[in-house]
């Protein structure tokens, strides 16, 4: 399995695991809070996702790159989402959902997508080292 194939299937089995998700929390949430606890549970599931999809993604773009790029791209999309995450949190702030709702399915969003990537990443038997093929008859052995 290739990097990119990897990243799909977290991308469509996450997709199908979010869709699952929100409508869950959203109806814990609107049992047990009414309007304000559906608008946190979908909101808590949102964010978590929605940040975390854009890894999956950056990590498909960038599959052909080394995985020097590869790691700073990601790196980056980590910074972008963190500040993302701050103004997404100040702009919720005054917003009518029930925190607590938010809360909780934030964390099972997050940790509900990050154990996703982690067992597809542990099951797609990537490789950790390139071989390459010997060039001419000087095998690198430093003098030997």
């Amino acid at each position: 399995m290739t990097v990119s194939e990897a990243m799909l299937k977290v991308l469509r089995i996450g997709l199908l695991g979010a869709l699952a998700a929100a409508v869950l929390a959203g109806a814990i949430g609107y049992g047990v809070d009414g309007g304000a606890g559906l608008a946190g549970g979908l909101l808590g599931i949102a964010v978590p996702v929605g940040f975390l999809g854009v890894t999956a993604v950056v990590g498909l773009v960038t599959a052909r790159l080394a995985p020097q790029q590869l790691g700073a791209a990601v790196l980056g999309s980590w910074l972008v989402k963190i500040i993302l995450l701050v103004i997404v949190l100040w702009v919720l702030q005054g917003q009518d959902f029930s925190r607590w709702m938010f809360f909780g399915a934030f964390l099972v969003g997050t940790f509900g997508f990050l154990g996703l990537e982690a067992s597809v990443l542990f099951r797609s038997r990537l490789a950790y080292v390139e071989i390459r093929a010997e060039q001419g008859g000087d095998s690198g052995g430093g003098g030997r």
